[in-house]
């Protein structure tokens, strides 16, 4: 009897893993909080250790990795998967009986590509925190993976099967703040907050809805201030990141939760991504008031033709006067632009390139655009342009800067000088010409490798691969 008690407490351990050695900055990862605390709500028998490869030191990977795990959970966007193949493929030699899981933005693109020809037993895709939960008890014999939705998984044969979706989480507030005791709090210089889960939004390029669809589902204010209160009493003050791909999507409640700010004297700096249109001196001056010390703005273009091929219902007048409206109320202004959109050209770039050094803004990035898989901008690509690769993710060949197609206005040529024009006036991160050989390195040893047969093709891939690894 003694014995089956033992059994029945014995914990399973389930190894939480941000494979992000390359972001440029170091942040919680919510997704794999909330992975966390939603299991935890459904399960008194799991133990948990986190894994965030930016932030952890030898000693972390060593403590990490000395103990054994029933599953491994890897969260990863489309920069971050070559990194968690690379640790899955180590993982399931060094732990062989350990299951392999992969979920986040990715895998809600490209689905059972996340399997095919990857060490990965399952993937995730939609919303993560119920399927995820289930899975688990899947792993404790309890739940056959027919059932799950939301899961992708390879049988016993090696087919690779897809669930169906599975419905949103109505009743957010539900869900328990993410689990933020698996992170080393003291290593982050901020804290990120989700506010609300969704876009309404339909731009051309936007992805978000591959995992929250559409539908916008916000947290009550009560919830959002009851998390910040337990932040700065468990782990003190800090800025304050909304991950929201739009914090003001509801005016009303942008006010209701400043002036909440003001009343309740938290006294938290913070900062968020807005939609400008229709903003106003009022709004701005209470957002500072209440502690927002910075607004992203996701600009893309300066030219209105450009702006309406992106489905964005604005006007670059419109966006310079709520610019000005933040600059005068005293909030920073981070205007982000992407280079090669639908109707871009080159001389739509000079133009945007003139408004970033022009306007007032006060910091300025431009990057390129990512084609997702079930995209509106992925479905113009196929239509009316030419992607110049297709292999995902594109970060596999480290491409810098990374151009992934072409459209009847913009071609490769004319987009790497309009790069290389935004990179002169220091707006994008110029190419060097160690870059340029790991490219030609990276991409020419896959393609030599089909073209040449049999051993000689691995030979000469696997000697490639060396010379490139030396390079990065």
């Amino acid at each position: 009897m003694a014995l089956i008690r033992l059994h029945l407490t014995k914990k399973m351990k389930i190894g939480l893993i941000n494979p992000n050695r390359n972001s440029k900055d170091a942040a919680i990862h919510l997704g794999l909080g909330y992975l966390a605390s939603y299991a935890r709500q459904n399960h008194f028998d799991l133990e948990f250790n986190l894994l965030d490869t930016k932030i952890a030191k030898t000693k972390d990977f060593e403590a990490f990795f000395s103990q054994s795990y029933k599953l491994f959970a890897f969260t990863a966007n489309s920069q971050c998967f070559e990194e968690a193949v690379e640790m899955a493929e180590k993982l399931k030699h060094s732990y062989p009986e350990s299951l392999l899981c992969i979920s986040g933005s990715y895998a809600s693109s490209v689905k059972e590509k996340c399997l095919s020809n990857h060490p990965f037993d399952f993937a995730i895709y939609g919303e993560e925190e119920e399927t995820f939960s289930e899975l688990i008890d899947y792993v404790k014999g309890e739940k056959i993976l027919e059932s799950i939705k939301g899961l992708i998984y390879r049988d016993e044969s090696g087919l690779i099967h897809i669930n169906l979706p599975r419905p949103l989480i109505t009743k957010i507030d539900q869900i328990p703040f993410p689990a933020y005791d698996l992170f080393q709090m003291k290593r982050y210089s901020r804290y990120d907050l989700l506010s609300n889960r969704g876009c309404p939004e339909n731009y051309l390029y936007c992805s978000s809805s591959l995992v929250w669809t559409k539908r916008m589902r916000m947290r009550s204010i009560e919830n959002i201030l009851a998390e910040i209160k337990f932040l700065i009493k468990h782990y003190g003050k800090r800025n304050i990141y909304f991950d929201d791909e739009c914090f003001n999507t509801n005016f009303k409640r942008v006010i209701e939760f400043c002036r909440l700010l003001v009343d309740k004297k938290l006294g938290i700096k913070w900062s968020c991504a807005i939609d400008i249109d229709s903003i106003s001196s009022e709004i701005a001056d209470l957002m500072k008031q209440a502690g927002c010390q910075n607004i992203r703005l996701a600009i893309e273009s300066a030219n209105d033709e450009v702006l309406k091929k992106l489905d964005k219902n604005t006007s670059i007048e419109k966006i310079q006067k709520g610019i000005k409206i933040f600059r005068k109320a005293g909030i920073t202004v981070m205007g982000q632009f992407m280079i090669g959109n639908p109707g871009d050209t080159l001389e739509s770039v000079k133009e945007t390139i003139y408004f970033a050094k022009n306007s007032d803004l006060s910091q300025v990035e431009f990057y390129v655009p990512i084609p997702y898989r079930e995209t509106e901008l992925w479905e113009y690509i196929e239509e009316n342009g030419k992607f110049l690769t297709k292999t995902e993710p594109y970060t596999f060949y480290n491409i810098s800067p990374l151009i992934i197609f072409e459209t009847p206005e913009f071609s490769y040529k004319e987009q790497l000088e309009a790069i290389e024009l935004a990179a002169k006036n220091g707006f994008y991160h110029a190419l060097t010409q160690d870059e340029r050989n790991f490219t030609i390195t990276k991409i020419a040893a896959p393609t030599l490798q089909k073209l040449m047969k049999n051993k000689s093709g691995n030979k000469l891939y696997l000697g490639l691969k060396k010379v490139y690894k030396k390079m990065k």
